[in-house]
């Protein structure tokens, strides 16, 4: 009894791994996108792989750097500046 279920458990995954990959093999059929077209120039490898990367980093970088841009246009006041204001100024 025993060599029973041993047996048919192996002939349920035997089966079922034959079934799967039969099921898997009937399903392939060519698609557009595994059809190779044309490739690209030179122009557009370098456009693509060089110019387009270069291009994002500046834009990353150039916003990355505005905020400290503004912080540094303040005008500088010196170690001597004092808020308050003078008596002759507030007395005109």
């Amino acid at each position: 009894m025993n060599f029973l279920k041993t047996f048919l458990r192996a002939a349920v995954i035997a089966t079922s791994s034959v079934v799967t990959t039969a099921v898997a093999a009937s399903a392939y059929t060519v698609d557009a996108g595994e059809e190779a077209g044309p490739g690209m120039t030179f122009i557009e490898t370098v456009l693509w792989f060089v110019v387009a990367p270069a291009a994002t980093w500046l834009v990353i970088w150039f916003l990355w750097s505005i905020p400290a841009w503004r912080k540094n246009a303040r005008p500088a006041t010196g170690s001597a500046w004092d808020p308050t204001p003078s008596n002759d100024v507030v007395n005109r």
